[in-house]
């Protein structure tokens, strides 16, 4: 670990204990109208809420006595996971959701800081096709900090994608992505069109000079504007997985399933895993919380004939979320505003530490619940989903 993360990280001060500690503080140091433009959903915001409202529903369960003392060496790998057939390994199942132009609120670094973290934790950093770094540049620092920072670092890239109407400049995105070592294509499938963000057109948000979705932008094209809307293809149908998968040989991961029968669909299409995802509640409003639609999804998989990673973003804030969604059947969560939120309170430090706080919530949740692996959470029957509980009545 790299020592000047690892120092500070320790002496983090006592006000940012915890993710709302972070996003508190970046609430403070953000213009309104950026800290609205990630910190909202759309509508009536009613799946934004419910996102982190259902992991709050769902109860764990703990067992005793059991030797959970693993956890407290120095070396320990307890929290590791091996995802995609085993052909990757993170510190802990925790991987970086994308999200857009991270220069928005960390303008000197914005996507290298957030590589760098990435790095030093050995997770997965998803790169956004609205980045506001190249994808280049953000794969050219990933290689520089393993080199020189982090030589046993077993983080990996992957590109998120969006299919535009251009199907040539989206084949372009892809053959970038294979050429700069990115080891998956994440591909957003929620996006037919851009979902109704009320707050951004009371803000009348647009890009500051300078600030741009840098994979957008080349000598024969330029698809950005100051509105940040790229032009999403409604046409977009599951024979275009098909096309996807034939111009590539990189593992292909869709991201936006919610129901049971497109789970299946994906199976069947040959993809190597799908994100449970309603795009952060920022797409179609009263849609499922993501927690709440992981086991159908999970249920649907397994009766394929042929299995495939579940991941799951939405509202996870608290280690004991990433453990609920494990014991769910997911192989990791990703986050995206908390990561944005320690951008913006302290650069790489800030989403260094929010990590860090999150995986040491992760491991106590695992000697809580009486886990020594990561196998226990899903074996040990820890979660109940149909307990009542009204704090505001006792």
């Amino acid at each position: 670990m790299h020592k000047a993360l690892e120092n500070s990280s320790s002496e983090r001060t006592k006000a940012l204990l915890n993710i709302e500690d972070y996003h508190k503080k970046a609430k403070e140091k953000l213009e309104k109208m950026t800290y609205d433009f990630y910190s909202t959903g759309s509508d009536d915001q009613l799946t934004l809420i419910d996102n982190q409202a259902a992991f709050r529903r769902i109860k764990l369960r703990p067992k005793m006595l059991i030797d959970v003392s693993s956890h407290t060496k120095q070396d320990s790998t307890n929290c590791q996971t091996q995802i995609l057939n085993s052909t990757m390994t993170i510190g802990f199942p925790c991987i970086i959701a994308p999200t857009a132009f991270h220069r928005l609120v960390d303008n000197e670094n914005g996507e290298l800081a957030t590589v760098r973290a990435a790095v030093a934790h050995s997770t997965i950093m998803c790169v956004s096709t609205n980045s506001s770094t190249s994808m280049e540049q953000v794969a050219e620092e990933h290689r520089r900090q393993i080199k020189e920072n982090y030589p046993r670092s077993t983080s990996k890239l992957w590109y998120q994608l969006y299919v535009l109407k251009d199907r040539q400049y989206t084949q372009k995105l892809i053959k970038r992505a294979e050429k700069n070592g990115y080891s998956a294509i994440l591909l957003t499938v929620d996006t037919s069109v851009p979902g109704n963000r009320e707050c951004d057109v009371h803000n009348n948000f647009t890009l500051p000079d300078g600030i741009r979705a840098e994979n957008l932008v080349d000598k024969d094209n330029n698809y950005v504007s100051k509105s940040y809307h790229i032009p999403f293809d409604p046409s977009l149908s599951w024979k275009d997985l098909d096309w996807i998968r034939s111009i590539t040989s990189l593992p292909l991961i869709i991201k936006g399933i919610i129901h049971p029968d497109d789970a299946r669909q994906a199976v069947r299409h040959g993809v190597q895993g799908v994100v449970v995802s309603n795009h952060g509640g920022r797409q179609l409003d009263t849609c499922l919380s993501t927690i709440d639609a992981l086991p159908d999804v999970i249920k649907a998989v397994n009766n394929e004939n042929r299995q495939i990673d579940v991941f799951v973003d939405g509202g996870v804030r608290r280690g004991t979320d990433i453990l609920k969604a494990i014991a769910l059947g997911a192989k990791a969560v990703l986050i995206g505003r908390p990561v944005l939120w320690g951008l913006a309170v302290n650069g790489t430090q800030g989403v260094y530490n929010i990590l860090e706080i999150l995986k040491k919530e992760f491991r106590l949740a695992m000697m809580l619940c009486g886990c020594q692996t990561i196998d226990d959470i899903r074996k040990n029957d820890l979660v109940v989903t149909n307990v009542v509980y009204n704090p505001s009545k006792l």
